[in-house]
């Protein structure tokens, strides 16, 4: 199972101590780690939301392909995004929303690992995100529990 593990530019020594525990979890997986700059660049598009083509007489919609993580996220089963707090402005800009615009047009499912969540369900769901795990403050033995649930060993 490959996992691409997104983090941001400060997080190289957590980055390593995160992968190295989702390894320790699952090891059928191959986790590649990219970091990612907090904000998104000015005039990015945010992450959309589902929307049920044949009902609206649509047959297809023009996804863009060109971001940076495009060919990570295609290579992958599963990008997990850590953020230290989930809230509507994280949610919407910045890593996940990368993420989530990578991943989406490969159906690749998104997870988010949150020191704090301050979203609901509905939030993160209609943003594109499939889980979210609130880590508290010790993100790494959190870390365990996620990736074995994301990546059973059977997988």
């Amino acid at each position: 199972m490959q996992v691409l593990l997104c983090v941001g530019e400060d997080a190289d020594p957590l980055a390593r101590a995160i992968a190295t525990a989702w390894r320790e979890a699952a090891p059928s997986c191959d986790v590649t780690t990219v970091v990612l700059p907090e904000a998104a660049p000015a005039g990015e598009a945010p992450a959309g939301v589902f929307v049920p083509l044949a009902a609206l007489g649509l047959a297809s919609v023009a996804v863009p392909e060109d971001g940076p993580l495009a060919g990570q996220a295609a290579a992958s089963d599963l990008v997990v995004v850590h953020v230290p707090a989930l809230d509507g402005t994280t949610l919407r800009e910045g890593r996940v929303a990368a993420a989530v615009a990578a991943a989406a047009p490969h159906a690749v499912p998104v997870v988010v690992l949150a020191g704090r969540n301050e979203v609901s369900r509905r939030e993160w769901s209609g943003a594109g995100v499939s889980g979210v795990h609130e880590t508290g403050a010790d993100v790494v033995a959190a870390t365990g529990r996620v990736a074995r649930t994301w990546a059973p060993s059977w997988a």
